[in-house]
């Protein structure tokens, strides 16, 4: 008792602290910008709302948002916005949202004003802790304080607080926001929101609101069906509002559940809970004993509980379980191992043994159990950091966000003052390697850290390391026995063993074992072992089959297709729809032409959808159902929709990609001439500057694609035909972002609809379209068999400007090939027909090709004329690319006559003019030639710098000839420092080394 009085005083103490430091920090808050993170993200400065930008620009203010007064590296934000699907622009598209962000935080800086709130560090970029509030730290804070309230026993206060902490959400967490930190962010905030409607609902009914709480839990349990937590509560409150047969369906609902979806039975608390309702047991009636009861069940100390749930159907590592439970909590009531390793191959159970003997353990640690999932083996997600786990452990234990350290040895030191004293066990699941977790290590004694990893740990200082293999054949038999049935698997001993050899005696490869048992009751225990015993076949069958799935997809489906709300239906519809265009993603506007409804409707539907968990939001306005999800509704389209609704479903969706390509093509190079397009209906996606196309067409690039190559395989002659003029529409976006490959197999397939539906206008401009990409290709042999096609029909169609462009690139061609003469032949033809029909564009690329032509044929000076002739005109146009064009052979003349300074000029000018427009795969070409010229007038460093910028592009642009120009040139500038008075420190430093 008196240790309770004194426990009791300390928790009170430590509480009214809490509370003050709460009240100190509202009032020192002097932040003038606000971020909405609870719902589509938004963001106020000086009590205005500002617009954020793009959706990546967002996503930027998020990761930074998230690490307020840390430095948060450029790589960093990369793997946070795109993870391992970078773009090869990402560097620079950060550089430009982060300038957006500038002028939206400080809009009165400048040049001449550094800026002070997002500051620019040597790795990346810091946003002022005090610069910035998120709704989504106030949030976490008034769950924080709530919790403390309720374990004061203030349970009015405490539900007050825990009401204002859930009526901060207005949506899905960061909605349109895209990218991994995102989705990873969502998924956490989402926890606490239902982790917090628990809260609240215990709060009530400790209250004796037993109608309140039913009200609540059941709108809690739509929407996440599998919490067992929110179920028990729900069961609760049913029994005390008199509803005792809704309390036990509510179970048995659960049971369906789970046996459908994941194979398992419900856990023992819930089972516990259902059986007490069933005899009406009398402890059920009295809410305050309930009270107690939970309370108890969470400790009396508010010490931190953040096991994951324990596996209902562990079975065996009995050896290892006694070790841990030996290691964690000894006999002798000593200090516990202060690190241990738990390591081993991909399924062999490390996780599931590391919290069932966590959990073993638990009582032996009563200041805390800790967790986190490092990420560490999890494809396309950033792995946590030692400072961000720290933080989050350093929180849980309740020092305030503001005082969390921003530095890793501050935070560790914090850590280890905070736990010095008391017993916690902390648990890090899915460690990458060592250095991952090295801060959290060297704890005060008493404490101790379970690690879990795919990596070994053996050079972890003081830890014990425990390999984990594959069950022995009895254990794996028993698991087995658990999932598919003790009678099924004692039937066949000889075959149960083989099987579980078969499995290799991975846990995760049983269980996926025992669920293709479960589907296939006709099938014995040894039916399956033959199976698997075909290698080619193993892992194919060691797969969860469809058809519960299914089944459990069409109970969704039949539930909103049958619902009273339009919504419902809409939604439904919309997932048939899903199944029309094959494609990874798709996005309102998208979705608005399938269905051929306004697109408010259609984000209405898709919204719904994902509340149905049907579809998952992955960045603003955008949404993906899961592969399973996708052939589902693939079914569904073919067997609602007849064959004329699916193809005029196609192409509304395809008029929609093609009108918005084509004004994001406008907008990013409005000199450029797009290819022909047909009228359609369909309007565009509103966007606004190139920047926003730019980021649309980034974004959209692979579902275009692959809605093209979708359509030009389709039987359907019009379907087929638009599915080509929409890869067309992607001619420049694939051209100057190196997209090579991608662009030869548009041409291909373009060419194939050409020959099966006789189109001679398709078919000359998939030849343009091949020799585009056989161009870029470095293949000048195969992109002139192709222009010359192209010039041939262009003709017999009677299209002079078609037949203009196809003799300039004709020309280039020729000169590719050192064919100079026919190159200018070529070339004065195509500024004859420029002329004639007022061709602007025409002219300038003639002018241009006439003058690369002479310029091979030794005149030089002609060459040059034009050529400052054309870039001349297109400075008056505003034309990036041709300048750009212009200059680079200019550059070629100045230098082959030993003006090398000129040659750097024109090629500086050249790379500028490029980067405005994002023509990647020139700005290469331009970087070689710098690099060579840098090197001959002996300026090493900075030629060593773009060196290294050209290897880096060629590689993102996968351009070997290039790279290994780079590549030879770096060689060449090491050579050149051999030879110069350069010390060899120096100009080791100079070459990074």
């Amino acid at each position: 008792m008196r240790f309770q009085r004194m426990h009791l005083c300390r928790r009170e103490e430590e509480f009214r602290r809490r509370m003050e430091t709460a009240d100190q920090r509202a009032l020192c808050q002097g932040s003038s910008c606000r971020l909405q993170l609870l719902g589509p993200v938004k963001g106020w400065c000086g009590g205005k709302e500002v617009d954020l930008g793009p959706p990546l620009q967002r996503a930027v203010l998020c990761v930074l948002a998230a690490r307020p007064g840390q430095v948060v590296t450029k790589d960093r934000l990369i793997n946070s916005l795109w993870g391992s699907r970078a773009p090869v622009t990402a560097e620079q598209s950060i550089y430009t949202y982060v300038a957006g962000l500038r002028r939206i935080l400080e809009p009165g800086q400048g040049p001449r004003r550094p800026y002070t709130v997002l500051v620019h560090r040597s790795r990346g970029y810091l946003l002022r802790r005090e610069a910035l509030e998120t709704d989504a730290e106030e949030f976490e804070r008034h769950l924080q304080e709530a919790r403390w309230l309720q374990a004061a026993d203030d349970l009015d206060g405490s539900l007050k607080t825990f009401d204002l902490a859930l009526s901060m959400w207005t949506g899905p967490a960061l909605c349109g926001v895209p990218g991994p930190f995102a989705e990873v962010e969502r998924a956490r905030l989402e926890e606490l929101r239902l982790t917090a409607g628990e809260e609240r609902a215990d709060v009530l009914l400790a209250l004796g609101r037993h109608h309140e709480a039913a009200t609540a839990l059941t709108t809690l349990v739509g929407e996440a069906p599998l919490r067992e937590r929110a179920r028990e509560l729900l069961m609760l409150a049913f029994y005390r509002c008199g509803r005792q047969a809704d309390a036990l369906d509510t179970y048995l609902q659960l049971q369906r559940l789970l046996g459908q979806k994941l194979g398992v039975d419900p856990g023992e608390a819930l089972r516990r809970r259902y059986e007490l309702i069933l005899r009406a047991d009398p402890s059920l009636d009295d809410p305050i004993t309930t009270y107690v009861s939970v309370a108890e069940d969470r400790d009396t100390d508010l010490a931190p509980r953040q096991l994951p749930r324990a596996t209902a159907h562990f079975v065996g590592r009995v050896e290892e379980l006694a070790r841990l439970r030996s290691l964690l909590a000894p006999g002798d009531e000593g200090a516990p191992q202060a690190v241990i390793a738990i390591t081993g191959a991909p399924g062999a159970g490390k996780s599931a043994l590391a919290v069932q003997a966590a959990h073993a353990v638990s009582g032996h640690f009563p200041d805390g159990r800790l967790y986190a999932n490092l990420l560490g083996a999890t494809p396309g997600v950033e792995r946590l950091d030692g400072l961000e786990v720290l933080s989050r452990f350093l929180r849980a234990l309740g020092v305030g966000h503001e005082n969390v350290p921003s530095q890793v040895d501050e935070a560790a030191a914090t850590l280890r003052d905070r736990l010095e004293g008391r017993r916690a066990l902390i648990l890090l699941d899915d460690a990458a390697h060592i250095d991952q977790v090295r801060p959290l290590l060297n704890l005060p004694h008493g404490n101790a850290v379970l690690i879990t990893s795919r990596e070994s740990f053996a050079m972890a200082d003081d830890c014990v390391h425990l390999v984990l293999g594959g069950l022995g054949r009895s254990e794996a038999v028993t698991v087995l026995a658990k999932l598919a049935g003790a009678a099924r698997i004692a039937a066949d001993p000889i075959a149960a063993g083989r099987l579980a050899d078969l499995c290799g005696g991975l846990p995760l490869a049983l269980r996926l074992a025992g669920a293709r048992l479960v589907e296939r009751p006709q099938w014995t225990v040894h039916d399956l072992a033959v199976r698997l015993e075909d290698r080619r076949r193993t892992l194919h069958e060691l797969e969860s089959g469809q058809t519960a799935v299914r089944s459990s997809l069409e109970m969704s489906y039949e539930s909103l297709r049958r619902s009273r709300a339009a919504v419902d239906r809409t939604a439904a519809r919309a997932l048939c729809r899903l199944g029309v265009l094959h494609v990874a993603e798709v996005t309102p506007d998208v979705m608005a032409a399938l269905l051929d409804e306004p697109v408010d409707v259609a984000e209405r539907a898709l919204n719904r959808l994902s509340r149905a968990h049907l579809v998952e939001p992955v960045a603003s306005r955008r949404f993906r159902p899961h592969d399973l999800v996708r052939l589902f509704a693939i079914e569904l389209a073919d067997e609602q929709l007849s064959a004329q609704e699916r193809s005029l479903a196609l192409i509304r969706a395809l008029g929609f990609y093609g009108a918005t390509m084509h004004r994001a093509n406008h907008l990013v190079d409005p000199h450029r001439v797009q290819p022909p397009w047909p009228d359609v209906p369909q309007h565009p996606a509103p966007l606004t500057d190139a920047q926003d196309a730019k980021a649309w067409q980034e974004s959209e690039r692979a579902n275009v694609i692959a809605a093209t190559m979708q359509a030009t395989s389709c039987p359907d002659d019009a379907v087929a035909l638009m599915g080509a003029y929409l890869g067309f529409s992607l001619a420049w976006h694939l051209y100057w972002g190196g997209h090579r490959n991608d662009h030869l197999q548009i041409g291909e397939a373009a060419l194939r609809v050409a020959a099966r539906t006789g189109d001679s206008t398709v078919e000359a401009l998939a030849h343009n379209q091949l020799s585009m990409a056989f161009n870029r290709l470095n293949r000048a042999a195969d992109a002139t068999v192709h222009h010359e096609a192209e010039l041939r029909l262009q003709r017999v169609l009677g299209d002079r400007f078609g037949e203009m462009r196809a003799l300039g690139n004709l020309s280039l061609n020729y000169s590719d090939l050192g064919r100079y003469a026919k190159g200018l032949e070529c070339a004065e033809l195509q500024l004859q027909i420029a002329r004639e029909i007022g061709s602007e564009v025409g002219e300038r690329h003639a002018l241009v090709m006439t003058a690369i032509a002479l310029r091979g044929l030794g005149d030089w000076s002609s060459a040059l004329s034009l050529l400052e002739e054309a870039s001349s005109l297109a400075e008056q146009a505003g034309d990036h690319a041709h300048v750009a064009m212009c200059l680079g052979p200019m550059a070629s003349i100045r230098s082959e006559r030993g003006d090398l300074a000129a040659a750097k000029s024109h090629l500086e000018r050249s790379l500028v003019h490029l980067r405005e427009v994002g023509y990647q795969d020139a700005e290469l070409g331009r970087l070689c030639q710098l690099v060579e010229v840098e090197r001959l007038l002996g300026d090493l460093e900075s030629a060593r710098a773009h060196a290294l910028r050209a290897e880096r592009l060629a590689r993102e642009l996968n351009d070997p000839r290039l790279g290994a120009v780079a590549a030879r040139e770096l060689e060449a500038i090491r050579e050149a420092m051999a030879g110069t008075n350069t010390s060899p420190e120096r100009a080791a430093a100079i070459m990074g080394e």
